[in-house]
């Protein structure tokens, strides 16, 4: 019986840590994008930098750290779930993303991450035929 409640108790340890990633605001940095289409085929590949910012309530994409060019918005709606923090999960974010002055997308984001190696997906449901995934170099937690 104590080996049970032992090992409960160290399950939830585990899985209390894991999901504090969900609830911080971590900035995510990426020096490499590839844009695929509807079927994950590659259609061009740059090496810019890309930051993704997610909080509890937001997320923001920025290229080149340029200020004129960011996507940003509220999350709609968000499910994580990372059996080891930053390195093996994912996170599944669905938001209203404005782009430049009125240009408005509903959009899906997917934060993968296998065996240390994160890809961050955008999907906007105006563009059906366009990914985005962005190779995430860095991450950061934020206060």
């Amino acid at each position: 019986m104590k080996k049970i409640i032992l090992m409960l108790f160290v399950v939830c340890a585990f899985t209390k840590q894991s999901q504090a990633q969900c609830e911080k605001k971590i900035l995510w940095t990426s020096g490499k994008q590839a844009f695929t289409n509807s079927k994950d085929e590659v259609q061009n590949e740059t090496q810019d930098k890309i930051t993704v910012e997610v909080t509890k309530t937001a997320i923001t994409f920025n290229h080149n750290d340029d200020p004129n060019d960011i996507m940003t918005g509220p999350i709609t709606e968000a499910t994580c779930n990372w059996a080891d923090a930053f390195k093996n999960g994912k996170t599944v974010i669905k938001a209203e993303l404005t782009e430049g002055h009125d240009d408005k997308h509903d959009a899906v984001v997917t934060i993968e991450g296998k065996d240390g190696k994160v890809i961050i997906t955008l999907e906007l449901n105006d563009k059906p035929d366009m990914k985005i995934k962005a190779f995430v170099d860095k991450y950061e937690e934020k206060n």
